[in-house]
């Protein structure tokens, strides 16, 4: 008979999947009320193990004991009769079920607690979901699921529950309410838990101790010294990719730059195993178990170090390797006939191309080095922030000197800056915190600037309104309750209302230059590629640029100074041609011809006194010196269409089903935003209505039909350059308004879904096409109507920036456009 006080006892376990072995003669004990964490890679066969302990896999070797029963040969139902409980990872709710059926599902009657009475305990200790009780599983957020799926699992009042990676795809906030529920469930009932994950932060706060599991077999115990030292365990385990949700996990205000283990640490990990440890039963503690923050359990023992072997030899296998299911399923995808036999043969074939995989997942990143000390910053209160424009607030100070000395800058919420938390205005970026400073935030630091913060932008950048973001609706500076336009709301924002002297911001339709119009700042679209991307979150490579926002033509012309030129790191960029853009600052606009186009006005979308105010400021120039003519180029109205199609289908695949990255180019690539980002497929209903419309859009276009309409888009787009081009061959700058219409009420929350997505693209017919195009344009504010600004938006030839600063700089000199 084993210890009476022994929840679990697992012996030479052995498992897997057919005939192909994970687990290796796993010994483990758990005893009443701990809670006992196995840490691992991906492929370790933590998964496999909480399965062959519920009953889901068969042993083939070895025993398991349920507090001194044997359950080796017991089905999984009458395990849970037993006692255990199981939340798997994925969660695997009925996402078609109620929350409350989800619920109900899991009771049992057992002659004591009813069903109300069992579901109304659980509410008690999972009070978000009570809320929730009649929304459908698959409609809840992905952290709203996994207290769901807890919920669930402790309904049939289990006393030894088995969690599998209940952290996984779940935003820091989740993280901390399941830690704080599941310590007091512990202490309050005692419950035993054993835990599997790749969270460090999640499972050393709640973990007695922590076992190492390495190929299917327990390598080492980590006892409660060891993880008090997270470097120290990171360094053992070789964990440089773990998954960390606490930015505090590294000292305050700084951020850490990629170490090397040292080289005891780099043996322990190599160190083949000898044997696993079985975990002794704990002591009764008087009053029950442990409580949050009291006494550990006795230290346990890591295994000494060995020499080091061939590091090529000696990889462990940190890549989870397919499942003969997985097999099953690419077959299927990819069209193969192939009988199982036959998958798992491939399967060994592919083993050693797998272990360059491990070799790749062991090896440290090459990425930029960070330069300047910083803390995270805060999320200010709504009180200081009435317009919803800031993000993050934070004080990063760069060099001491330089041509953007003391120029406090905010940089839109999709640009990288180390240790500063990223949400692209999406919840399923919430908890981000990028590791690396965006090629153009190291430049400005370089120069002198201070970076302040984050701004608010839309949803995932997809909207040229101002409503769609997770943090709520941005509202214009000049009235409440109207658009400050997208995407890059908050950029625009809080250059208008002087709380920044200059902003980043980023634009794929349009989203420069429509907040800037409707915001009343100078907002420059660059040439495509004259600005590195790297670092930034990016939506179809062809239309992602980036560029300067400010309150006057000189701080942009400045700016983009600091901003421009190859950083080697960016497929985006091909030789870009930069220039000293300040000296084109007051050198007035004399002799420049200027075409006025007849397709950027009276269109179907335009607002008469938005065409008048134009026309005034482009009559205007003739004052200033230039030949100003109107011209007609009948494909600009077509051009829309074209981005359209290039836009929804190419984020379908770039950004959606590419994790934002993609690949089939040479660049930096930032591993952690993949990941991050992936979960989206976890927490779809989570996106905006308008990225959902252009999913649907791209999936539909690329899957029926192939992608065609994508390459026709882009070839028409290239005639339609063509045509620009022979404009630019007689005009120096092209002119018309930035925005037909002004800026439009936002919509109320229960607002229809056409109107929602109306006000998201019903603005972009002027500057979408030179997204597509690539050439540079700028907004330029040239009047007010109804309280609300006008921009006026000049284009000129690739690479022309300083042209288009000349005929800005000529028109700012003719005084307040507020009076205009």
């Amino acid at each position: 008979m084993a210890n009476a006080l022994e929840a679990l006892s697992v012996k030479a376990l052995a498992a897997g999947y057919g005939r192909i072995p994970v687990l290796h003669g796993i010994d483990l004990a758990v005893g009443e009320g701990e809670i006992v964490g196995i840490l691992g890679h991906n492929g370790m066969g933590k998964s496999t193990l909480l399965k062959a302990v519920m009953g889901f896999l068969p042993a083939t070797g070895g025993s398991i004991s349920l507090a001194g029963n044997d359950i080796t040969r017991l089905p999984p139902h009458e395990r849970a009769r037993l006692g255990l409980g199981y939340v798997p990872q994925g969660r695997g709710i009925f996402p078609q079920l109620s929350v409350r059926d989800n619920l109900r599902l899991a009771w049992r009657d057992d002659g004591e607690a009813g069903e109300d009475e069992a579901l109304a305990g659980v509410l008690r200790d999972f009070p978000r979901i009570e809320r929730l009780l009649d929304r459908p599983g698959g409609s809840l957020s992905g952290g709203e699921q996994q207290l769901l799926a807890l919920a669930r699992c402790l309904v049939a009042d289990p006393w030894l529950v088995l969690l599998d990676e209940p952290t996984e795809g779940i935003q820091p906030s989740i993280i901390e309410e399941i830690e704080e529920t599941l310590a007091r469930l512990r202490a309050e009932r005692g419950l035993t838990i054993l835990l599997v994950e790749q969270n460090f932060d999640f499972i050393s706060a709640l973990s007695d101790r922590v076992l190492v599991l390495e190929r299917g077999a327990i390598k080492a115990e980590i006892d409660a010294q060891a993880l008090a030292d997270p470097r120290q365990v990171e360094a053992f385990l070789g964990f440089g990719a773990a998954r960390r949700t606490r930015p505090g996990s590294a000292p305050a205000g700084t951020v850490d730059a990629p170490r090397q283990p040292t080289a005891a640490a780099a043996r322990v990990f190599d160190a083949p195993l000898r044997h696993a440890v079985p975990a002794p039963a704990l002591p009764r503690v008087p009053g029950g178990p442990r409580a949050p923050g009291g006494p550990r359990a006795p230290a346990l023992s890591i295994p000494k170090p060995v020499p080091a072997r061939d590091p090529a030899k000696a990889q462990a296998m940190t890549v989870k390797r397919p499942s003969l299911d997985q097999m099953r399923a690419m077959r299927d995808t990819l069209g193969f006939s192939m009988a199982d036999d036959e998958l798992a043969r491939y399967l060994a074939v592919m083993e050693p191309y797998l272990q360059g995989y491990d070799r790749l997942s062991a090896a440290l990143d090459f990425l930029p080095q960070v330069n300047y000390p910083r803390a995270p910053g805060f999320r200010p209160d709504p009180a200081d922030n009435p317009l919803n424009a800031w993000y993050y607030k934070t004080e990063i100070r760069g060099a001491p000197t330089g041509p953007l000395a003391g120029k406090r800058i905010v940089v839109k919420d999709t640009v990288c800056v180390a240790g500063v938390p990223m949400m692209n205005g999406s919840a399923v970026m919430e908890g981000y915190v990028p590791e690396i400073d965006a090629t153009i935030v190291t430049r400005m630091l370089d120069a002198g600037a201070i970076i302040v913060g984050k701004s608010t932008c839309e949803n995932l950048c997809l909207s040229g309104g101002s409503h769609t973001s997770a943090t709520g609706p941005v509202h214009n500076p000049y009235k409440h309750g109207y658009m400050a336009g997208g995407s890059s709301s908050g950029s625009a924002v809080l250059v208008a209302t002087g709380e920044v002297d200059m902003a980043i911001a980023g634009d794929q339709g349009g989203s420069i230059r429509i907040p800037s119009s409707n915001c009343g700042t100078y907002g420059m679209k660059p040439t495509h590629g004259l600005v590195p991307y790297s670092g930034v979150m990016g939506v179809e490579q062809t239309i992602d640029h980036v560029g300067p926002v400010t309150a006057n033509v000189a701080d942009n012309a400045l700016l983009l100074e600091v901003l421009a030129g190859e950083d080697g790191l960016d497929p985006r960029q091909y030789k870009p041609s930069v220039e000293r853009y300040t000296d084109a600052v007051g050198r007035g606009c004399r002799g420049l011809r200027i075409g006025v186009l007849a397709e950027g006005f009276a269109r179907p979308e335009s607002e008469p006194d938005v065409d008048l105010k134009v026309r005034a400021a482009a009559d205007a120039f003739k004052g200033l010196g230039a030949e100003v003519e109107e011209i007609s180029v009948p494909e600009h109205l077509a051009a829309p269409d074209y981005w359209t199609a290039i836009t929804v289908e190419g984020l379908q695949d770039f950004m959606m089903h590419g994790n934002g990255a993609g690949t089939n180019y040479r660049g930096l690539f930032l591993p952690s935003m993949v990941d991050h980002f992936a979960t989206w497929r976890g927490r779809a209903d989570e996106l905006s209505a308008s990225l959902k419309v252009c999913m649907f859009l791209g999936e539909y276009f690329q899957t029926r039909y192939r992608g065609r309409f994508y390459g026709k888009a882009q070839n028409l787009m290239r005639r339609l350059a063509m045509r620009y081009d022979a404009v630019f061959a007689k005009y120096d700058l092209v002119l018309m308004p930035t925005l037909p219409m002004k800026a439009q009420p936002i919509p109320p929350a229960d607002a229809p879904l056409d109107l929602y997505v109306q006000r998201a693209f019903e603005m972009v017919g002027n500057t979408a096409p030179f997204n597509a195009s690539g050439y540079p344009a700028m907004n330029v504010p040239c009047g007010m109507s109804e309280g609300l600004p006008v921009g006026m938006m000049l284009v000129a030839r690739n690479y022309g920036e300083s042209t288009i600063y000349r005929a800005a700089s000529a028109f700012e000199s003719l005084g307040d456009w507020r009076a205009m």
